[in-house]
């Protein structure tokens, strides 16, 4: 009885260790990835079907360079990094061109909110 108590923590000690290292999450295509951001940014800045159809372009492209940047990067995250935090303002700067003002003040809160500061570089994690 005790082996069996034993060995049952053992499995659930290990699942529980796997799931938090993010355990085998599937790899997103850039037009999933595309579409569920397009998503979250119609529903926080109220976008007019204009404004999703003119962003959704810039979406998916940076989704597939970002799919292209860590592809290319293998063990080299650093450079990864510095590619992204300039593709992330460079996205962040199109999409604000077709944003009224109200909106991309929002825009901005968001980009705070997810790690992000204006520049598109995130920011540091709070330490608890």
């Amino acid at each position: 009885m005790k082996s069996l108590i034993s060995i049952l923590a053992l499995v659930l000690s290990l699942g529980l260790a796997n799931a938090q290292q993010g355990g085998n999450r599937p790899q997103r295509t850039p037009e999933e990835m595309a579409k569920m951001q397009m998503e979250r940014l119609t529903k926080e800045l109220n976008l007019s079907q204009t404004q999703q159809d003119s962003i959704q372009k810039y979406i998916l492209s940076t989704s597939k360079e970002q799919q292209k940047i860590f592809r290319e990067a293998g063990d080299n995250r650093e450079a990864a990094m510095k590619s992204m935090q300039a593709l992330r303002e460079k996205q962040s700067l199109k999409v604000k061109t077709f944003l009224n003002e109200e909106q991309s003040k929002k825009y901005d809160e968001l980009a705070k909110q997810r790690g992000f500061g204006a520049g598109g570089q995130r920011g540091q994690r709070p330490t608890n």
